[in-house]
């Protein structure tokens, strides 16, 4: 049963970038505070981007004191380094009876460091795991990588679609439009390309073609300028919410190149918009895809390439795929995330 009555603190480093990590903190913060009193701490907010979405406290301290704050607490919820260790001081220092819950959003990536300050924070890390009450994992494939890392069973809770794809039900593809559309946050380890490889070789076959790209992310800095005088090439950088859905319409393929991601909302919300997704068949993928009449599947930077190829010159195929994409939809859906949640607490 969710809690009722109860003190719950929600701890995330950084709020001022939009990201699925940060919204699922956000919104997992709106659904306990119905019944709850929730205070949310964050060391940098930015108030310009989620105002609209935040109706709870927002608080940004320093670790001591950010520790000493939640010490009454009767729940607190982290994901992200260094709030892992904020909780032990309140623990440690201020005898906090909290009950810990540590929500992973995506691998511990600073395990593969070998550096020493990578070293020492693992042994923290390992020490204080013993005061967590729940690890909780966003895929089954995070949970088996969590155990492998601290030895520590954790529960799955999926994350939710946004109300504003559930809503949009209405198909408005147009399939001449030849339009792929890639977006998320572009780091170097995301893969981005391979967006554009096969964009390369996609243009030399289809003339008409337009890739749009949103969000940022440092890789991106390279293929602006090489793509600077290329009209068929959009960088759409930060966008709302409905300005997404509009674009999403608009394309005719979302293309999903990452390799080393535990889950990503953006393949939940291109299906919620009927767009077919080419993805590479790694890890969570294939855990949550229960067959491949929804998107493709690949192996290998050829196949990608064929596949996106393949759906742009088969509309028989662009609308046997774009027909299932609603399939999994429901999987993340408020009702199943509360359902996931209860057995959780």
């Amino acid at each position: 049963m969710i809690p009722k009555n109860k003190i719950i603190s929600v701890l995330h480093p950084y709020v001022n970038k939009r990201g699925w990590a940060v919204n699922m903190m956000i919104y997992l913060s709106n659904l306990l505070q119905r019944e709850n009193k929730v205070e949310f701490y964050t060391f940098s907010y930015d108030e310009k981007i989620f105002s609209k979405e935040i109706n709870f406290n927002i608080n940004c301290f320093n670790k001591i004191k950010t520790a000493y704050l939640i010490r009454n607490s009767d729940y607190i919820i982290i994901w992200n380094s260094p709030m892992q260790f904020v909780w032990v001081l309140s623990k440690v220092l201020f005898f906090s009876r909290a009950k810990l819950i540590w929500w992973h959003h995506h691998y511990p990536w600073y395990y593969k460091n070998t550096n020493v300050y990578t070293w020492f924070k693992k042994i923290l890390e390992k020490l204080s795991i013993r005061f967590v009450s729940e690890m909780i994992s966003n895929s089954y494939y995070l949970k088996k990588c969590l155990f492998d890392i601290y030895k520590v069973d954790s529960k799955v809770l999926y994350p939710v679609l946004d109300i504003e794809y559930t809503l949009n039900k209405a198909k408005n593809i147009d399939y001449n439009s030849k339009t792929i559309f890639a977006y998320g946050r572009w780091v170097e380890w995301k893969n981005l390309e391979q967006v554009f490889q096969s964009y390369n070789f996609i243009k030399s076959q289809v003339s008409w073609l337009k890739l749009n790209i949103w969000w940022e992310g440092i890789e991106l800095e390279s293929f602006k300028e090489k793509h600077r005088d290329d009209t068929s090439v959009s960088f759409l950088w930060l966008l709302d919410k409905m300005s997404i859905i509009d674009n999403l319409q608009k394309s005719l393929v979302c293309l999903f190149p990452s390799k080393i991601d535990s889950f990503w909302m953006t393949i939940i919300e291109s299906l919620s918009i009927w767009v077919p997704v080419v993805a590479f068949d790694i890890n969570w993928v294939s855990e949550i895809i229960k067959s491949w009449q929804n998107w493709f599947l690949v192996r290998s930077p050829d196949e990608f390439t064929k596949r996106v190829l393949e759906i742009l010159t088969d509309e028989a195929l662009y609308n046997k795929l774009s027909n299932n994409a609603l399939d999994i939809v429901n999987s993340f859906s408020w009702k199943n995330f509360e359902k996931q949640l209860q057995d959780i607490f």
